[in-house]
């Protein structure tokens, strides 16, 4: 059996992978593992100290703490058993979560249609019709990116909202498995600004052999 590789990925800046358990299991002992107010805490001065020249006014770093905190709690809760990365360019930017997962295929389903299904490259609830892309990864090959815009069905509001969406299928001997990257936003624009970066991120993502898992 293949695994999803998202090791890449946990070294590439601005990016910040979410532990989904506490403490993270393998690293128990670790302060930072424990929980998610510790480890927001260590992150909220590692950003300001490494990603800025700039000093922080007072009170930043413990606001920043407590916003990392908070994602660390609740972000794994939207997307369960997804991997979860925030992507922080500057500590006082919103963090934008992304989830990664591989979505099992059932025999005989259609690629193309899988892939439109899980970008939603067809979406009725859209406000103008989905901006679908072919997407090239060095790892996964040629799958769909999808940019769409819509309103907040829930709150019932005219805020219009960002979703981003990645697919590619994966085949290798009789193992076959989709890769789906998601996200979303209440600011359209913080998604375009962030567009490069997700774009590089979603290239280091891999689907990797059982005997790699350890290295």
């Amino acid at each position: 059996m293949s695994w999803l590789n998202v090791k890449p990925a946990m070294m590439l800046d601005p990016w910040l992978r979410v532990p989904l358990m506490w403490p993270e299991p393998g690293v128990e002992d670790v302060m930072i593992a424990q929980t998610p107010q510790a480890w927001g805490q260590h992150f909220a001065e590692a950003w300001w100290q490494d990603f800025t020249s700039e000093k922080p006014n007072s009170g930043e770093v413990d606001q920043f703490a407590e916003i990392l905190a908070m994602l660390a709690e609740r972000a794994p809760t939207a997307w369960p058993g997804f991997e979860v990365f925030l992507h922080v360019p500057h500590p006082r930017d919103i963090p934008l979560a992304v989830y990664v997962d591989l979505v099992e295929v059932e025999e005989g389903d259609d690629r193309n249609t899988d892939l439109r299904e899980l970008t939603h490259a067809d979406a009725d609830y859209a406000i103008e019709s989905p901006i679908v892309e072919e997407f090239h990864s060095p790892h996964l090959g040629t799958g769909l990116r999808v940019l769409r815009y819509y309103q907040d069905q829930v709150r019932a509001s005219n805020e219009v909202h960002a979703g981003l969406r990645y697919a590619w299928r994966y085949e290798k001997g009789t193992e076959v498995a989709d890769v789906v990257i998601i996200l979303a936003c209440p600011d359209p624009g913080r998604i375009l600004r962030a567009l490069d970066d997700i774009d590089e991120f979603a290239r280091t993502i891999r689907v990797s052999p059982d005997e790699e898992k350890g290295a």
